[in-house]
């Protein structure tokens, strides 16, 4: 269960976790500018993640509480003098405030996580505040508890103690940036059985990050069709069909290997079922290479997952 953080101690905490763990190379005196606003302020540019981000604290003004604006931007280049926010995520200093879109949330352990409203401001004519919640279906959304015992849905953007923290805030902005710019949401190609419902909430957001590495390598080897298909779904190769195990605790491997072995008994030679497993559990468990199916290992390097054995699994 996770749990709307009030106390002022505990939201300090994790902006300093924030500050402390994002990483970036500082451009100073940046003109940062967003609809009806601009400020002055130090930015840091989180090159491998093309982002930047900035911490800035406010005092209570006009009626609103005193809060801290996490401001973020799209950039895949260096910083210039004058940069456009993409979004920002307010956090108040202070309580719960269902009015601003930034929450701190902590689960049964302890562990503090950065959410979202989902109510996304600066959108399009026509576009919904809330869409972004459609538009970002496949996120971490989950049910939080707030102090007055009231529930809401909100987007987990990253565990606070997680080392991927930085490749998580990233992939938020980019999907930020795509919704505002109208873009599609990303196609969902039914490659990748369900992952189970009881997935812990950090593991959820690895396993996203698991997926979009996977997907980049599919599609780098032409699996969706375009110049160089090297592996058409619609050619006489066999459709993959993966199963992500992300932290492999026994439950969660035993219904991959589950999933995959069904859906080959259902489909037969029309797919060819691949098991994505952690490397530390893959090389240390025999059981694995005797599966009648192919089993990848990924590692993480930095924050980006990649894989071993692909090319082999793919071509069976």
């Amino acid at each position: 269960m996770l749990r709307v953080v009030g106390e002022p101690r505990r939201i300090d905490r994790a902006i300093k976790r924030l500050q402390g763990a994002l990483k970036g190379v500082p451009a100073r005196s940046v003109r940062l500018t967003w609809r009806g606003g601009e400020l002055r302020a130090t930015i840091h540019w989180a090159r491998d993640d093309s982002f930047w981000w900035a911490i800035e604290s406010r005092r209570a003004n006009d009626g609103n509480a005193a809060r801290h604006a996490l401001l973020l931007g799209h950039a895949p280049d260096p910083p210039t003098r004058r940069e456009s926010i993409t979004c920002e995520i307010n956090l108040p200093c202070a309580g719960a405030d269902r009015r601003v879109a930034g929450i701190v949330v902590a689960d049964d352990s302890g562990a503090l996580y950065l959410a979202h409203s989902g109510r996304m401001g600066g959108a399009r004519p026509g576009q919904r505040k809330s869409g972004f919640r459609d538009f970002l279906d496949d996120g971490v959304w989950r049910q939080v508890t707030w102090p007055d015992s009231k529930t809401s849905e909100a987007l987990i953007v990253a565990p606070l103690a997680s080392p991927r923290l930085t490749r998580l805030l990233g992939q938020f902005v980019d999907s930020v940036r795509r919704f505002k710019a109208g873009e599609s949401s990303r196609a969902h190609l039914n490659l990748c059985v369900e992952p189970m419902q009881g997935d812990s909430t950090m593991t959820a957001c690895d396993r996203r990050l698991v997926d979009a590495a996977l997907h980049e390598e599919l599609a780098k080897r032409g699996l969706f069709g375009g110049a160089h298909d090297l592996f058409s779904l619609k050619g006489e190769r066999p459709q993959p069909l993966f199963a992500l195990v992300t932290d492999g605790r026994a439950d969660e491997l035993a219904l991959a290997v589950g999933s995959l072995s069904l859906a080959s008994a259902r489909s037969g030679p029309d797919i060819r079922p691949i098991l994505i497993a952690p490397a530390a559990l893959a090389d240390g468990d025999a059981a694995l290479n005797a599966l009648p199916f192919a089993c990848v290992r990924f590692r993480w390097r930095g924050a980006r997952a990649v894989f071993d054995g692909l090319d082999d699994a793919l071509e069976g």
